[in-house]
């Protein structure tokens, strides 16, 4: 008997309007933007450090192809 493959739902975006428990400042507004700036570079400097490391992206494709492995096993 063959299984037939279920797909994810989609999230739709929430129309709910949930009152912030203070209001925020101007300020605290541009540090968050600023900081929110700051971490995704730090995302990508760390991505292409990893990228140019050639032994440890074969660790990481190793070990992606274990958990894919663990994956098809669970989901017969």
């Amino acid at each position: 008997m063959h299984k037939k493959k279920s797909k994810l739902p989609i999230a739709k975006p929430s129309t709910v309007e949930v009152a912030e428990p203070y209001p925020r400042t101007r300020e605290q507004k541009e540090r968050e933007r600023r900081y929110a700036a700051e971490d995704g570079l730090r995302a990508i400097q760390r991505a292409e450090e990893v990228k140019s490391n050639k032994q440890l992206m074969a660790d990481i494709k190793a070990l992606a192809n274990e958990q894919v492995s663990n994956l098809k096993k669970f989901c017969k």
